[in-house]
């Protein structure tokens, strides 16, 4: 008979993972059941790290499969994302959103019902009433930590996964949060948890795997530990990177077994507050693609409105360009595809910068980890952050384009065509902006930065920026005798936007995603 995976079982096989020529993870076999509570330990670089973001679903494993509740992975749906909770060395969060918003996006976008009483549950049990309301980015490491567990713990996952939680935290709040996972484990949740110390593998988990030489070196019971079966000081030898451990060494002379260490003084977790943490609060169906999309632009607008500095990047940098060229082009008289070309060109770099400056926030503390561990559809990600781009291009148009009228056309233009040069502002703009953020987004995800955006970017929008001047200078009375209409101009600007914009849905979950 075949066993049926419980909800929560976690199972790797063959899993290997490569990173150009160098092989991290080879051949890992490892089944993790429903309620396990797992220490994992390695040396620096042994692949704890990775081995967690292949169970989070944030790499794809080069060989073999990761499966929860027998279901790969790279198949996972939003109900399966639901199923797991993420805290990282990096806390996933935005610098200039308070703690309160970073948790009531989160919650919106995991669909739980009551966010408010949630955020205020978790308040009271990590105690973060008094930095609930500052930025996320001014936080101590400790506060940000327990803000972070917060957002894993917001959705009521059934597998929490931690990459050293215990970085930066003192005495006190390390206690504490040893008491928070015990309370978690006894409640039935599985936990998987990478440690430096030997001494933080025997304060809570129930079996300890050690990765060495990018396979599974240990994996056996705590309780082996303190019956003297299995001794903590060779499997701590393993873990710092010893490939054995030398013959005579006291591992081999009969050491005798450790005992859990006892923890600090503190009040044990009241009732309230247990039942906060270990409650499983209620979900609704999790927000479908465009109203994800919907939550993102309205966060990005909401961290726009705080920091200002998409506007004013953008927009100075657009004014700047064209007051300078004014100067030029009014002077001499050349005012026709010169100054439309200045136009565009002054546009341009603002999407660029804008768009740019706005996925660079997202790289930040590794915040659009956050997006992907969400049950959001990858797509969603992307019309989010491209409504945001327009919106902010909008607003900055607005300005721009009368500005562009008053300064650098001349008496020797025609009648202007409103309605065609709104036209052909609106289908440009949607088109470079939806270059500039899926360039953006393989940026991110490459971690090749920003400042290579305009190099990549260019080669692909020459054709836009064509039509985007010659309809630009024929709305403002320019010559309309040449050889393509204005319509043909049109409906080229169209075709880009439509297939430029089905390119980047199909892909923009793989550019974003850890290969």
């Amino acid at each position: 008979m075949v066993a049926v995976p419980r909800p929560s079982d976690l199972s790797l096989v063959d899993v290997g993972k490569t990173f150009g020529r160098h092989k991290v993870l080879r051949h890992v076999d490892l089944d993790i059941p429903a309620g396990s509570f797992v220490a994992l330990m390695g040396a620096n670089g042994a692949g704890k790290t990775t081995l967690l973001r292949l169970v989070a679903g944030l790499a794809t494993p080069t060989t073999g499969a990761v499966t929860l509740a027998g279901v790969d992975l790279r198949k996972a749906g939003p109900g399966l994302r639901r199923m797991l909770g993420f805290v990282s060395h990096d806390g996933l969060l935005y610098g200039d959103l308070t703690g309160r918003q970073n948790l009531m996006f989160h919650a919106r976008m995991f669909g739980v019902a009551d966010p408010e009483a949630r955020i205020e549950e978790l308040a009271d049990v990590l105690d973060l009433r008094k930095v609930l309301d500052r930025p996320a980015g001014v936080l101590s490491r400790g506060n940000k930590q327990r803000l972070t567990l917060a957002r894993s713990l917001m959705h009521g996952p059934d597998v929490l996964l931690l990459d050293e939680p215990f970085t930066g935290l003192d005495e006190e709040s390390s206690a504490r949060l040893v008491q928070l996972l015990r309370a978690l484990h006894a409640e039935g949740r599985t936990i998987v948890m990478t440690v430096h110390e030997m001494s933080r593998a025997l304060e809570g988990p129930t079996r300890l795997v050690v990765i060495g030489e990018g396979g599974i070196a240990v994996d056996e019971p705590i309780e082996s530990l303190a019956a003297g079966t299995v001794y903590a000081e060779e499997a701590e030898l393993v873990a710092a990177g010893a490939s054995h451990v030398p013959v005579g060494h006291p591992g081999h002379a009969g050491r005798g077994p450790v005992s859990r260490p006892d923890l600090p003084e503190r009040p044990e977790l009241d009732e309230p507050h247990l039942a906060a943490l270990t409650a499983r609060p209620a979900l609704v169906v999790p927000p479908g693609r465009f109203r994800s999309a919907g939550l993102i632009t309205a966060k990005d607008m909401r961290v726009e409105l705080r920091s200002r500095d998409v506007l004013m990047s953008s927009g100075l940098f657009a004014v700047t360009v064209l007051i300078t060229a004014s100067f030029t082009t009014v002077q001499t008289g050349n005012t026709g595809s010169m100054a439309t070309g200045i136009l565009w060109i002054s546009l341009l770099f603002a999407v660029l910068l804008g768009v740019g400056r706005s996925m660079a926030r997202e790289s930040q503390d590794r915040a659009i980890e956050g997006l992907l561990l969400s049950p959001a559809p990858r797509e969603s990600i992307f019309l989010g952050k491209l409504a945001a781009g327009l919106v902010t291009m909008g607003l900055i148009e607005v300005f721009i384009v009368p500005m562009f009228l008053v300064l650098m056309t001349g008496e020797s233009q025609g009648s202007l065509d409103v309605g065609g040069l709104v036209l052909a502002v609106v289908l440009a703009t949607v088109g470079i902006t939806i270059v500039a953020t899926l360039f953006s987004g393989i940026a991110v995800g490459s971690r090749m930065g920003e400042s290579l955006l305009p190099l990549i970017v260019m080669p692909v929008v020459i054709p836009l920026m064509i039509a985007a001047v010659e309809t630009t200078r024929q709305a403002l009375g320019g010559d309309t005798s040449g050889s393509v209409s204005m319509f043909q101009w049109y409906a080229l600007l169209a075709g880009f936007d439509l297939v430029v914009g089905l390119a980047a849905i199909a892909t923009f979950s793989f550019v974003v995603e850890d290969s």
